[in-house]
Order: structure tokens, then C-alpha cells, then sequence
């Protein structure tokens, strides 16, 4: 209706995140509406205060907003304010300008089977991306596209990854009945250590490649970690940077985050392809921290919440392969099966099965060299859209 108050719903409420623990508040909605399903994983709180954090790297160049969604409910003759979902919006100004676009992001949502609520919390988040001049908004993505992102519509039978997005299967009516549209779809590869492995005709074929082209694949350097890093997000930041959705990572983010991944990198699983002594390609599979943390019911470390986590790492049975890519200037070289033929034989030979996530649904070219070396699509996560008008 025009004119109306956004934050408000027949007995829906939306408030705005201000202070401390109005943040806690909303770091605790998911644990609220999905903490009693089995199935789901709870992130680790740590994590998610860190990317809110107006410390974090990233804040230089993004601006952001968030939101809870309340309800009363009745305890006794008292009503009582309920926290139902929760949601957050976001400006990114250097995705903006290296894309020449003035797009919104949508995130960090979660929310009860109810369309009400829903609609309250996208039409406030929207309001906020139209104030700040955006002219589309995309999402669920927490911030961009170098976070969680996308809502998963396939694949809801087998536990997410680390670092993938997890929802139950009515948020897709949710955004659908909220007038959002299909922007993109990602697809996660499974691949099975006990029955996907090369053929010798594939070696063989690998083999003449690798001396045709005279490349070589090394192993992480632990020493010269921070160096390693450089090199690895370079190649990262080339290969990708005309993909659809990218968002370069400055510095401080790429310093950022290979913080946090340092202690669960693996030297045997983080690849780089050198030709001439260079750096060409690059790929990193982490081990899934996902399924220690589905044990850590609370998402805090304390008291006891690293104990479990730290004993449950030795003994993850999948990894994800986090990034592969090879340098735009030497991708007529078709190197890419290189680093999926070394990495899946590592993988196998320390007895992991793994997930090959995300890849851009239109990158038919990757698709089908992931399937060729017998991975079988088993997720799909889809990013949509909205017009916000002119």
C-alpha cells in the first residue's frame, strides 16, 4: 500500500539492529527457528559477529543494515514479542564500480512458514536499497559473492559444506511469493572417493598435457604462507574477475580470511600450477568443518564447543574444493583438468570424498569437466532479483 509503514504487518513488527545486543538478538533468530532440526548445521557464532563486525575488512567499501522481525505471542494474559525471522541489506561500492552497476544485496534471512512476516522483512530491506540509490537488489548473499550466498532449491537429502548456505525447503516459496525472480543458479559436484577416479585414458591424456604445456603442480609452502596467500588470491582475483556476481577482494580481506582458514588448510590440498617457475593456476579444498560443527549445537566455542569441534576435524570424511581456477592468459591451455585430477587423487588417497561448490550455472565449459571426471550435480543454489524501479 503506498504510504505504509514498511516495518509494519498485521501483528508483525520489524525493528532495526542498533547496539550490541540487538546484534545478539539477531545472531540468535536462526538458532531460534531451526536449532530443534537435526539436519541443521548452526554456524559458529564467532564467524558471524566477525562479518558484522564494522572492523571487518570489508566495511571499508560496504554499507549495511540489519533487521528482526517480531510477533507477539500470548504467555498467560501477557503478550510477549517473538522474535520470527531476521534480515539484512547491503551496498557494495566496489562491486558497484567494477561492474559499472548500483546493485543491493539481500541477506542473512531467515524466517518462520509465513508469508506475512516474509514480505514485512523484504519490503523494509528493499525500502533501505531504494534510499540508498540501488537500482536492483540480488540475493540471499551474506554480504557478496566472496560470503555465503544463494538459497538452496535442490539437494535439501544430504548435509552442506563448509561455507555453503543452508534453508529449509519453504523459503523458496517465501522469495518467489515476494515477487523475486530466478538471477542465477550455483551448482554443487559430489564426488565419491570409493567410485570416481580417472581412467587411464584420462592420465594419459593429463600426462601429454603437462609436458605439452611444461607445467608443474607444488604444494602449499606452509613457510612462506602469507606469500602463498598473495599468489593464490592474485590468480583468484584474475580468474575471476569477469564472472557473473564477482566482487574483488582488496588486501585486507584476502590477509582477513586467510587468518581464519590457516588452521584448518591442509598444504597437501592447496595446489598452485607453475609454468616457468610462475604461478598460472590455483586450487584449495578445506576440510569440511561442517560436520564436527553440526555436533556444536549452540555455535559457541565456549565451554566445551572447541572440544568438539577440534576432535571432530580428525575425522571429517569430505572436503570441499573451496576455488580452482587457472589465469585468463593461459586458459586456452585447458589446464583446469590438471589441478581437478590432482586434487581428486589426493583427496581419494586420504580417503575423502568431496564437494566441488559453487560453479556459475551458464560455465558450461567447468560443468562438464566436473561431470567428465564423474561428479554428479547434487546441489543447486539460486540467486534472485528484484527491479527497484528507476
Amino acid at each position: 500500500m503506498p504510504g505504509a509503514d514498511p516495518s509494519r504487518r498485521p501483528d508483525i513488527e520489524i525493528r532495526p539492529v542498533t547496539g550490541v545486543l540487538a546484534k545478539r538478538s539477531f545472531v540468535d533468530v536462526p538458532f531460534a527457528l531451526h536449532g530443534s532440526d537435526p539436519d541443521w548445521v548452526p554456524p559458529l557464532r564467532l564467524t558471524v559477529y566477525d562479518r558484522l563486525s564494522r572492523r571487518h575488512p570489508a566495511s571499508s567499501h560496504q554499507r549495511w543494515a540489519l533487521w528482526i522481525a517480531y510477533r507477539d505471542q500470548r504467555n498467560g494474559t501477557r503478550k510477549r514479542p517473538r522474535s520470527v525471522g531476521r534480515i539484512a541489506a547491503c551496498v557494495d561500492t566496489l562491486f558497484n564500480e567494477h561492474w559499472g552497476e548500483n546493485w543491493a544485496w539481500v541477506g542473512f534471512f531467515d524466517c518462520i512458514e509465513a508469508s506475512a512476516a516474509a514480505e514485512a522483512l523484504f519490503d523494509v530491506a528493499l525500502d533501505w536499497c531504494r534510499r540508498q540509490g540501488a537500482k536492483k537488489a540480488v540475493g540471499p548473499a551474506n554480504f557478496t559473492t566472496n560470503d555465503e550466498i544463494g538459497l538452496l532449491v535442490e539437494g535439501f537429502d544430504t548435509p552442506t559444506a563448509l561455507m555453503t548456505l543452508q534453508n529449509p525447503p519453504y523459503y523458496e516459496d517465501l522469495w518467489m511469493g515476494a515477487g523475486w525472480q530466478q538471477a542465477m543458479d550455483l551448482y554443487g559436484y559430489h564426488f565419491d572417493r570409493k567410485t570416481v577416479s580417472l581412467s587411464q585414458r584420462q592420465r594419459r591424456a593429463l600426462h601429454r598435457l603437462q609436458e605439452r604445456c611444461k607445467v608443474t603442480v607444488r604444494e602449499m609452502r606452509p613457510s612462506e604462507y602469507d606469500a602463498e596467500v598473495g599468489r593464490f588470491f592474485d590468480i583468484y582475483n584474475a580468474t575471476w574477475t569477469d564472472n557473473w556476481g564477482f566482487v574483488p577482494m582488496t588486501e585486507p580481506e584476502v590477509r582477513h580470511l586467510a587468518k581464519q582458514l590457516k588452521r584448518i588448510i591442509n598444504p597437501r590440498w592447496a595446489l598452485a600450477l607453475e609454468r616457468d617457475g610462475q604461478p598460472v593456476g590455483v586450487c584449495l579444498a578445506l576440510p569440511d568443518a561442517n560436520q564436527p560443527m553440526a555436533r556444536v549445537r549452540s555455535g559457541r566455542l565456549l565451554p566445551l564447543g572447541w572440544l568438539t569441534l577440534l576432535a571432530g576435524m580428525k575425522h571429517v570424511t569430505q572436503a570441499r574444493v573451496f576455488a580452482l581456477g587457472v589465469r585468463p592468459d593461459s586458459q586456452h591451455l585447458a589446464l583446469g583438468p590438471l589441478l581437478y585430477g590432482e586434487i581428486a587423487d589426493r583427496l581419494a588417497a586420504d580417503g575423502l570424498d568431496a564437494e566441488a561448490s559453487w560453479t556459475l550455472a551458464t560455465n558450461m565449459r567447468i560443468n562438464k569437466q566436473l561431470e567428465d571426471m564423474g561428479g554428479v550435480r547434487y546441489k543447486v543454489w539460486r540467486l534472485y532479483q528484484q527491479d527497484l524501479g528507476a
